[in-house]
C-alpha cells in the first residue's frame, strides 16, 4: 500500500449509526464498544439516557441529520465521561447534553465542606474582611475540590483531549431535592479541552438554588473560543492553574449573570489569557485573579458586575478593556498577607461609571501601577483610590468628571502621579492626607477644571508638587496641617485663590508661577509658616495675605516678584526682602 493509499484510509473513517428507534445502535455507548478508534458515530436525534463513557482514541460523535436534537440526560455521575490518555483525542459535535441530579449517590463536593454553610467562605468575595485581606486564598471552593470520575457531572474530561463544538450544555433541568454541586464541565490534571461556539447554562429559576459551575479546570489545559457560559450558582470558569500547563485562554466568550465569580483563576506564575470576552452582570467579581496568576486580561467589556476585575496580590496585565458601571469597584486590587500585588493597569478605553472607585488600591506591599489609561471618569465616588499604605503608580492617564476625586490617597498611601491630566472632578482633583501620609510625589500634570480645589491636603507629611500646571479650579491648592515641597508650577486662573495655606502648614513655596487667580495668590493665616521664596504673584485679585494668630512663628518670603495689592499686618513688613 503506498502512501496515498494510507492517507486515503485516514479521510475514510469506519461510521456507526446510532438510532435509539430503529438502530442499527440503539445507545450512543453500544456504538462506542463495537467502534475501533478514529470511527465516526452519526447519532440520530433523540432521547438519550444512559450514561457515556469515551475512552478509545479518535471517535468522533456528531449529528445523523442536519434537524432534530440529539439530547443527553442522566440522573447521576457523568453525562459524558472522556477518559484517554496523553495526546489521544475526541470530538463531541452539536449534542445537547444535561443531567437531571435525582440521585444523591455522590455527594463528595458537599463532604470538603461539611459543619459549614455552603454559600460562605468558598471565593472570599469583595465584601468579606477589612480592606486588603480576606479569608485564606488556600480555602477557595476552585483549589479545594477535587474531580473524581464518579462525580456528578455532565462532562467530565479525566485524561486526554477533548474538542468540542457548537454543543449545549444545559443545568437548568436539575430537580430541587438535589443538595450537591454540578459542574457544566469538568477539566482533570494534565487533561486538555477545546470549546468552540458552545453554550453552558445554568439554572435559570429564581425558585431554583441549584448549585452549578460552568467549567471547572485544575491543572489541566482549556480554551474557550465564541461560547457562553451562565446563571451559575458558584460561578462561570474555575480556574487552577499552574505555570507548565501552557493553554488557558478564553476568547471572545460571554459570561453572564453567574452568582459567586465570573471568571476565577488561581495559580501563581501562571498566565492564563482572557481576551475579547464580555463579562457582565456577574453577582461577584466578573473576574478574579489569585495569589501571584499573571493573567493577561485584553479587550474585554467587564460591566455590571459587583466588582470588575478584584486582583488579589497578583500580577495581571489589565490592557485595553472597558471595565464600566459595576456596582462597587471597577478594579479592586488588594493584599494577602503582606504579599506583593504588581498588577498593571494600562492603555484601558474606560473605566467608568462604576458606583464606587475606578480603581481602589489597599494595603501594604501594592504597587500597581496605572498608566495611560484614555478615560477614568463619572465614577459615583473617587476616579483611583489608595490607602491603607499601598504605594502605586499613576503615569500618563486622563481621570475626569468623577463625582468625587479624581485621586484620593488616604490612611497611610502614597503614589507618584505624573503626567496626567486630572480635570474636571466634582471634588478635589488630587487629595491626600492622613495618617503618615508621605513621599507622594505629584509631578508635571496638569490639573485642571476641578469644582473644588486643584490639590487638597490634609494632615499629610512631607509630598512633592513639582512642574504642574494647576489652573481653573475653584482653589489651586489648599494645606491644611500640611508640609508640602511646592515649586515650579504654574498656578493660575483658579477662581478663587492660588494656593491657601492653613491650620498648622509648613511648605516649602518656591519658583512658582502664581498669576491671574480670581480671589487671593498667596493666602498663609493660622499657625502656618515655612519657605516662601524666588515666585512670581502677579495679576491676582490680590497678590499676598497673610493672617496668622501666632506672631512668633513669621514667615520666611524673600525675593518674590510680587506686582499687586498685599495684605499683611504691619509688625510683618520686615519678613518681604
Amino acid at each position: 500500500m503506498n502512501h496515498q493509499d494510507n492517507a486515503l484510509k485516514g479521510v475514510l473513517k469506519q461510521q456507526l449509526i446510532v438510532d435509539s428507534e430503529s438502530g442499527p445502535y440503539k445507545s450512543i455507548q453500544e456504538a462506542i464498544d463495537k467502534a475501533e478508534p478514529n470511527t465516526v458515530i452519526k447519532i440520530a436525534p433523540g432521547l438519550y439516557s444512559s450514561n457515556i463513557v469515551i475512552n478509545k482514541p479518535g471517535l468522533r460523535l456528531e449529528p445523523k441529520e442536519k434537524v432534530g436534537d440529539i439530547i443527553l440526560v442522566v440522573p447521576s455521575q457523568p453525562t459524558v465521561l472522556v477518559d484517554l490518555v496523553g495526546d489521544q483525542v475526541c470530538t463531541l459535535i452539536g449534542l445537547k447534553i444535561s443531567h437531571s441530579g435525582t440521585s444523591e449517590e455522590v455527594e463528595e463536593l458537599e463532604k470538603l465542606i461539611e459543619g459549614q454553610e455552603i454559600a460562605k467562605n468558598l471565593f472570599g468575595g469583595h465584601e468579606d474582611g477589612g480592606p486588603g485581606m480576606e479569608s485564606n486564598p488556600d480555602e477557595e471552593f476552585v483549589s479545594k475540590v477535587p474531580i473524581e470520575t464518579s462525580m456528578n457531572c455532565v462532562v467530565l474530561l479525566n485524561g486526554g483531549k477533548l474538542i468540542m463544538e457548537d454543543c449545549f450544555i444545559a443545568l437548568n433541568f436539575i430537580v430541587k431535592s438535589f443538595k450537591g454541586i454540578l459542574p457544566g464541565v469538568a477539566i482533570n490534571n494534565g487533561a486538555e479541552a477545546t470549546l468552540t461556539r458552545c453554550e453552558i447554562k445554568g439554572t435559570s429559576s429564581k425558585s431554583q438554588d441549584a448549585k452549578t459551575i460552568g467549567i471547572l479546570i485544575k491543572l489541566g489545559e482549556l480554551s474557550v473560543i465564541e461560547s457562553k457560559v451562565h446563571n451559575h450558582t458558584y460561578g462561570g470558569i474555575l480556574i487552577q492553574q499552574s505555570p507548565g500547563n501552557k493553554t488557558i485562554k478564553i476568547f471572545k466568550t460571554k459570561v453572564l449573570q453567574n452568582k459567586k465569580v465570573g471568571i476565577h483563576v488561581v495559580g501563581a506564575d501562571a498566565v492564563p489569557l482572557i481576551e475579547q470576552c464580555k463579562i457582565e452582570n456577574n453577582e461577584g467579581p466578573g473576574i478574579k485573579v489569585g495569589i501571584g496568576n499573571k493573567a493577561k486580561i485584553y479587550q474585554n467589556d467587564i460591566k455590571s458586575n459587583v466588582v470588575g476585575i478584584e486582583v488579589m496580590s497578583a500580577e495581571p496585565q489589565i490592557f485595553c478593556n472597558k471595565i464600566e458601571k459595576n456596582f462597587t469597584d471597577g478594579i479592586l486590587t488588594k493584599i494577602f498577607e503582606q504579599l506583593r500585588c504588581d498588577c498593571k493597569i494600562r492603555s484601558n478605553q474606560t473605566i467608568s461609571g462604576n458606583k464606587e472607585n475606578g480603581i481602589h488600591c489597599t494595603g501594604l506591599n501594592n504597587y500597581t501601577r496605572i498608566e495611560d489609561n484614555s478615560f477614568i471618569g463619572y465614577n459615583k465616588k473617587a476616579g483611583i483610590k489608595a490607602d491603607t499604605e499601598s504605594r502605586i503608580t499613576i503615569f500618563k492617564n486622563k481621570i475626569l468628571r468623577n463625582l468625587g476625586q479624581g485621586v484620593l490617597l488616604v490612611e497611610t498611601s502614597s503614589a507618584v502621579i505624573e503626567k496626567n491630566e486630572i480635570t474636571e472632578n466634582i471634588k478635589a482633583n488630587i487629595a491626600l492626607g492622613g495618617s503618615n501620609s508621605v513621599d507622594t510625589f505629584i509631578v508635571e500634570n496638569k490639573i485642571m477644571g476641578g469644582r473644588c480645589e486643584g490639590i487638597f491636603l490634609i494632615e499629610s507629611g512631607k509630598c512633592y508638587i513639582f512642574r504642574n500646571t494647576i489652573a481653573e479650579n475653584n482653589d489651586g491648592i489648599v494645606c491644611i496641617t500640611a508640609v508640602p515641597n511646592i515649586r515650579h508650577n504654574n498656578i493660575q486662573k483658579n477662581k478663587s485663590n492660588g494656593i491657601m495655606i492653613l491650620k498648622d502648614s509648613r511648605p516649602e513655596i518656591i519658583k512658582n508661577n502664581i498669576n491671574d487667580n480670581d480671589g487671593i495668590g498667596l493666602f498663609i493665616r493660622d499657625k502656618s509658616h515655612g519657605k516662601i521664596l524666588k515666585n512670581v504673584i502677579k495679576s491676582n485679585e490680590i497678590e499676598l495675605v497673610v493672617e496668622r494668630r501666632n506672631p512668633s512663628l513669621e514667615s520666611i518670603v524673600q525675593e518674590n516678584e510680587i506686582s499687586g495689592d498685599i495684605r499683611i499686618p504691619q509688625t510683618y513688613d520686615c519678613i518681604l526682602q
